[in-house]
């Protein structure tokens, strides 16, 4: 992983980050299945290799990401060489101790590298010092890469949420207990 620093977003990074490709490729969706005999319900995800690769826009549009940046619990961005290369967004529901990761981009040319890796760390690490016993990421459903991520930081999943995102696409939801 190259050596990145973190810091909170500032205006100042705004124009950078809102200049990333936000959208990605994917070769697979999680589907949702559900099983149920009269004792149990039980959901689970299955990964089912899509036709051919799509790209699969951003959910969220770039004024809704960027807006109300004071009424979120932290936005840090990751920096490499002084330049911005990716960011993160958690939020805090009202009455919850859950952090929310809502937004995690990282500019194309610098993915599969472990900047995703490092801010994820970085908001385990502050779930921790805040006392905040778990960590809770969300993405789209045909977001393959970020299932990986998930699973490779130790969360799992825990729920889905039909047309959650303003362009009706599901929600999946990992999460981790961190102290």
């Amino acid at each position: 992983m190259p050596e990145i620093e973190l810091r909170p977003v500032d205006q100042h990074d705004i124009d950078s980050l809102t200049a990333f490709e936000h959208g990605y490729y994917s070769e697979f969706v999680w589907q949702v299945t559900m099983e149920t005999d009269p004792q149990n319900l039980q959901a689970g995800l299955r990964r089912t290799h899509l036709p051919r690769r799509v790209f699969v826009p951003y959910p969220r549009s770039k004024e809704l990401i960027f807006g109300a940046l004071g009424q979120v619990e932290a936005f840090l961005v990751a920096l490499l060489e002084n330049q911005p290369v990716g960011y993160i967004k958690v939020l805090v529901e009202h009455g919850e101790k859950v952090l929310r990761v809502s937004d995690l981009v990282v500019s194309t040319p610098m993915r599969r590298q472990g900047i995703a890796s490092g801010l994820m760390v970085a908001v385990m690490d502050m779930a921790s010092s805040r006392n905040y016993p778990y960590v809770m990421m969300e993405m789209q459903s045909r977001n393959d890469p970020a299932v990986a991520l998930a699973e490779k930081m130790g969360l799992t999943f825990c729920g889905f949420r039909d047309n959650y995102y303003p362009n009706q696409d599901m929600a999946l939801f990992f999460s981790r207990f961190v102290r």
